[in-house]
């Protein structure tokens, strides 16, 4: 069932939105960001109550007027204490609406709404951002969890911070920018040193998980997605610079995963974006650079070898 995050006390940016204080509860109904894109327990829940002449619904509406959650005010009672449970198409809205999200929109249309909240796409996309990343650190999500947090020191390491630094100041990165396979945040880390705010992503939980309990990564923006699938969540030409540090380890049996990775984000890339990734080893880079000449990106991968031989051995850099 829905995960209700309690006595959090710490504001939110969901709880500024609503003019809520530290430790009110509230939750968003679905249990991951991706989750949003079908809104299945959502709309169930919709169905189930939108007839209730008690309930009270909210809406908070972006900059243009239109809406971009409905919100639920559940009064306290004998079982349980007051909380907000917070519905949202905001995922399956996006490109071309999907039937969840006609479907949201159908039903949030014939809703009495008792209040109305005005913020923007943007604040309120990353206050869905910053929930997920909240509760993922709370374990909402993660029953049992039996992961351990690692010392700050053996996975965020000076040298490669340094190593990667070097190679920002050569490539200056520009604009809007998308992370994939952040992992943990190790190259989101000097990112943020050097005053980018890249959006960072990855489909491991736990090593987001680790990245965010050690602050390295932003909740309000990482994300848990899946590489593979980012046109479903991201317009096209959305990102003026994809990054993606130390992918791998790429093979030629599992290839295609990364070729379609590197089509996926160059769908997402602005015309005259840039695209900068590193490897380990060159078999790796030929293999995304035979896919990035494929996708036409124009660009070179460059010898970064060292004699340490660990990290950002192989560099690609390109621009759309």
């Amino acid at each position: 069932m829905m995960n209700l995050m309690k006595g959090i006390d710490v504001i939110l940016l969901i709880h500024d939105i609503l003019g809520l204080n530290a430790g009110e509860n509230i939750y968003f109904v679905e249990d991951s960001y991706a989750a949003i894109k079908h809104n299945s327990i959502s709309l169930d829940y919709l169905e189930n109550i939108r007839e209730d002449p008690e309930a009270y619904f909210e809406k908070i509406i972006d900059e243009n007027g239109n809406t971009l959650g409905i919100v639920l005010l559940n009064p306290e009672n004998e079982e349980s204490p007051e909380f907000r449970a917070v519905f949202t198409d905001i995922v399956s809205s996006k490109l071309a609406p999907n039937e969840s999200s006609k479907h949201f929109s159908d039903i949030s249309g014939k809703l009495k709404i008792n209040k109305t909240y005005n913020t923007t796409i943007k604040k309120f996309s990353e206050a869905v951002f910053e929930y997920f990343s909240n509760a993922l650190v709370n374990r909402e999500f993660c029953d049992n969890c039996l992961s351990t947090k690692e010392p700050y020191e053996m996975v965020y390491i000076k040298s490669r911070n340094a190593r990667l630094k070097a190679l920002l100041d050569k490539f200056k990165l520009k604009g809007d920018i998308l992370e994939i396979c952040c992992g943990n945040g190790m190259s989101t880390l000097p990112m943020h040193e050097m005053g980018y705010n890249p959006l960072a992503t990855d489909i491991d939980r736990c090593q987001i998980c680790q990245g965010l309990e050690h602050k390295v990564l932003d909740p309000a923006r990482t994300v848990i997605l899946d590489a593979t699938r980012l046109s479903d969540f991201f317009p096209q030409n959305r990102f003026d610079t994809i990054t993606g540090f130390m992918l791998g380890t790429i093979y030629q049996f599992n290839k295609g995963i990364w070729e379609k990775m590197i089509f996926e984000a160059v769908n997402v890339l602005k015309p005259g974006g840039m695209i900068l990734l590193t490897v380990n080893k060159k078999e790796e880079m030929e293999i995304l650079y035979s896919a990035l000449n494929k996708a036409h990106i124009t660009g070179k991968m460059i010898d970064n070898t060292d004699e340490m031989g660990i990290y950002d051995q192989w560099v690609y850099v390109g621009t759309s």
